[in-house]
């Protein structure tokens, strides 16, 4: 089953073949995993980008392909990741539904990221999801602001798994919003 998403300047869609490259390059750059622990090779980017289809098209949500409305060009992705009881995260919230984005540079700083994960959140209040969680590195305020923008409050901070206690990265924040009616 497709979806479709539609916003005032923005397509979420299903991923397309054509995606793979621009997803692959934006994977790739240090400017957009400035705070991931890592860059992602192109072979990961490929499975990556096949398994969040594959969710989508079996369970009608997941991490959406965006592209700018006026002119189809490929964005980035907004969407809603599930995150199982059997995750790495010390969360006791377990499972859960994470919204997230990650958007290619040059489209930074125009609210596209708020933009498209409030019609995320409308589209998963719609599909039944109560609760959603953010979560982003400390440092990442632009990440914040946007949560702060589509109603998110702080929830807790965290330790994230598997980095070193001293990994710039390792301090991590996580943010909630309560979806039901």
């Amino acid at each position: 089953m497709t979806v479709y998403i539609e916003t005032d300047r923005l397509n979420l869609r299903d991923w397309k073949e054509e995606d793979l490259l621009p997803f692959q390059q934006m994977n790739a750059n240090p400017q957009v995993r400035r705070y991931f622990p890592d860059l992602l090779s192109y072979r990961k980017s490929e499975v990556d980008m096949k398994v969040m289809d594959e969710i989508i098209r079996e369970h009608q949500m997941g991490l959406f392909a965006i592209e700018l409305k006026e002119t189809k060009e490929w964005l980035g992705f907004i969407g809603l990741n599930f995150v199982p009881a059997e995750s790495k995260y010390p969360f006791k919230e377990l499972p859960c539904y994470e919204i997230g984005w990650r958007l290619i540079p040059e489209v930074w700083g125009n609210g596209l990221a708020t933009e498209g994960a409030e019609a995320v959140l409308t589209y998963a209040q719609e599909k039944g999801v109560q609760e959603v969680y953010a979560f982003t590195a400390e440092e990442n305020s632009s990440s914040r602001k946007v949560m702060e923008k589509i109603g998110m409050k702080h929830y807790d901070d965290f330790e994230y798994p598997n980095l070193s206690k001293y990994h710039p990265l390792k301090r991590h924040v996580r943010y909630y919003k309560n979806l039901a009616f």
